[in-house]
C-alpha cells in the first residue's frame, strides 16, 4: 500500500493516469495532452508499469499505455472522492475566513459570460478541446501559455477537465506569476457538460 500511495504522490503521474482513463495512449500523445516533456513522461509511465498501474502493448513502432486491469477505476474513483471531501472541507474553511471560494462556480462564470470583458482559456489538448468545449472558450494548451501574448483589457479565467485536473491549477499559478488578472473556473469542461453548479 505504501507503495502504491508512494507512485500516486506525484502530480505528474496522477495527470497521466487521469488522460489513461479517456483510454490507450501513446508517450507522444501523453506528453502533449499533459504539458510534460517527452522524457519525463515515458519516465513516469515506466514507474507506473512497474508498479502495475499501467501496462502496455505494442502497435508497430508506437507502444501504448493503458490502465492496468482490475480495480484501478476503483482506486482512482475513491481517490477522487476524498480529494473532493477534502477540497469541500477547505473551502468550507476559506468561507468562513475570506467570504467565499477562490474558485468560480459554474452559475458565477455563466454571469461573467453574459457580462463579456473576459478571455476565457482552455488549457488542455487542442485533441480534447476539439472533442467538446465551454462556448467562446479558446484553448492555449498549458504548454503553449508561455508565448501567448494576453490582452490586458480582460479578465483571464482557465479551465480544463474538471475539479481535480491540476492543469488549471498550474496554468493560475503560472498566470498569477505574471502579474495577469487570473482566475480559475474549477469545475471545468466536465461540470460544465454536466451541469453541475
Amino acid at each position: 500500500m505504501s507503495e502504491i500511495a508512494n507512485m500516486l504522490g506525484n502530480e505528474s503521474r496522477l495527470i497521466l493516469l487521469q488522460l489513461l482513463a479517456e483510454g490507450e495512449k501513446s508517450v507522444e500523445t501523453l506528453s502533449e495532452e499533459s504539458g510534460i516533456p517527452v522524457a519525463n513522461t515515458s519516465q513516469h509511465l515506466q514507474a507506473l508499469k512497474k508498479a502495475n498501474l499501467v501496462i502496455t502493448r505494442r502497435d508497430g513502432k508506437r507502444i501504448l499505455y493503458r490502465w492496468e486491469l482490475g480495480p484501478m477505476k476503483e482506486l482512482f474513483l475513491a481517490l477522487e472522492k476524498f480529494a473532493i471531501y477534502s477540497t469541500a472541507q477547505d473551502d468550507h474553511s476559506n468561507l468562513k475566513s475570506k467570504g467565499r471560494n477562490s474558485d468560480l462556480s459554474t452559475s458565477e462564470l455563466q454571469k461573467k459570460m453574459k457580462k463579456g470583458g473576459i478571455l476565457l482559456i482552455d488549457v488542455r489538448s487542442k485533441e480534447e478541446y476539439k472533442k467538446g468545449h465551454i462556448p467562446e472558450a479558446v484553448n492555449i494548451p498549458y504548454n503553449e501559455l508561455e508565448t501567448y501574448k494576453f490582452p490586458k483589457n480582460k479578465e483571464l479565467i482557465v479551465y480544463c477537465r474538471g475539479p481535480l485536473c491540476l492543469l488549471s491549477v498550474n496554468a493560475l499559478n503560472f498566470l498569477k506569476a505574471r502579474e495577469l488578472s487570473v482566475t480559475r473556473y474549477g469545475g471545468g469542461y466536465r461540470n460544465w457538460e454536466s451541469g453541475d453548479i
